[in-house]
């Protein structure tokens, strides 16, 4: 980059004046601002910029402090903040990423003197009773102004969860683990961890539930929605055939929208279930899916499932580039807020909500290979 040197300020009709500005390569620049903003050039004595800077500074360094995978995570996370123009007035911007963290750690350094603080990075493993590592999912949770609110969780390998950025200072933390053939023993009442408790938390030990009796039911006709504009396989209405198999058959055949940024839906009916001489404990709708793209975050892929005739829908997050399956349990119709009656199973419908999205680098979509609902019966405990 050229090195420019300017000997004077020379004033103008809209009364701009110069100053000169090092940039990381340790060259110099000239820029041109209002003569009534605090610079370099016009206020090198002001207490006031000294602050700012000194804050910024600080600001800086803080923000180098984070974890790679918290950078990562607060890349695409945005606010829009009020800033002072020159003359006191004052206006907004949108800010994410690296500026929206060293904006508001500046800010909280001028007003109060401290910084914000910085994430706690938290690894759980989901275990069984004897510590052995199982496949499941695991969500933390935090409560702040008498609300639970939800933590971002990455799987780092089976059993491993990540929580990369979850808030400091809250009053109580709560983890709850599921698995296909688990219950948690500790949810909803047990497991309130203070800060100090959460850092300690290594482990989440699941139960083995009793089960007695199990059926799986597959897709077998169209419900009441075929809206999935894409598809390997057979095109609507027999969409249910493209998810039906028993052995998922990855990108053979699946349903996804991959076109249009408008959400689509399918709603499959399923196999009969066989009467059973005992009560339906819980069911379970298994999704099998992938997300495609460059974005690494954006839900492609929601399961969704039609009971009294309401429609209900599940998040199973921002899944992976390879085929994962996702689990969502419900021990109670949701529509009804009671256990499962055979009827309600027998006109279930399940299915899939698509999303796509493309805007510049933003680019996501999914598919799904394979779906499927298990209803399980429980012995009397």
């Amino acid at each position: 980059m050229v090195k420019v040197n300017i000997g004077k300020w020379r004033p103008q009709d809209a009364h701009y004046g110069f100053y000169q500005e090092t940039i990381p390569s340790g060259d110099i620049v000239i820029v041109r601002r209002k003569v009534g903003e605090p610079t370099d050039y016009l206020h090198p004595n002001s207490r006031k910029l000294r602050i700012h800077r000194r804050n910024f500074g600080l600001a800086s360094t803080h923000y180098s402090h984070l974890t790679p995978i918290q950078k990562k995570e607060l890349k695409y996370v945005g606010e829009i903040v009020s800033f002072v123009r020159g003359h006191s007035k004052s206006d907004t911007k949108f800010l994410q990423g690296r500026p929206l963290f060293i904006s508001k750690d500046t800010h909280a350094l001028d007003e109060t003197q401290t910084q914000i603080p910085t994430p706690l990075q938290i690894c759980i493993v989901l275990t069984d009773p004897d510590l052995n590592p199982i496949e499941g999912d695991l969500r933390l949770y935090y409560l702040e102004d008498g609300e639970w609110k939800e933590t971002t969780h990455r799987l780092l390998s089976p059993s491993y969860w990540l929580f990369p950025t979850v808030p400091r200072n809250k009053q109580l933390y709560h983890p709850i683990g599921a698995d296909f053939d688990y219950y948690d023993p500790q949810d909803p009442d047990t497991t309130y961890l203070t800060q100090k408790e959460l850092m300690l938390y290594h482990y989440h030990p699941l139960t083995l539930r009793p089960i007695i009796e199990t059926q799986i039911l597959r897709p077998n006709r169209a419900g009441d929605l075929c809206q999935i504009s894409n598809e390997a396989g057979e095109p609507c209405p027999n969409h249910w055939m493209n998810v039906d198999e028993e052995v998922p058959d990855e990108d053979e055949t699946w349903v996804g929208n991959i076109t249009t940024g408008q959400p689509q839906r399918d709603l499959y009916r399923l196999e009969t279930p066989t009467p059973s001489l005992y009560a339906i404990s819980r069911v379970i709708i298994v999704i099998r899916f992938k997300r495609l793209g460059s974005y690494p975050y954006g839900e492609p892929i929601y399961t969704i499932l039609k009971t009294h005739n309401q429609t209900f829908e599940h998040s199973p997050g921002y899944g992976s580039w390879e085929y994962l399956d996702d689990l969502w349990g419900l021990e109670e119709n949701p529509a009804t807020n009671e256990p499962w009656t055979e009827q309600e199973l027998t006109d279930l419908q399940v299915g899939i909500q698509s999303h796509c999205w493309k805007n510049w680098d933003i680019k996501y979509a999914g598919r799904c290979t394979q779906l499927y609902a298990k209803a399980e019966y429980y012995a009397p405990q």
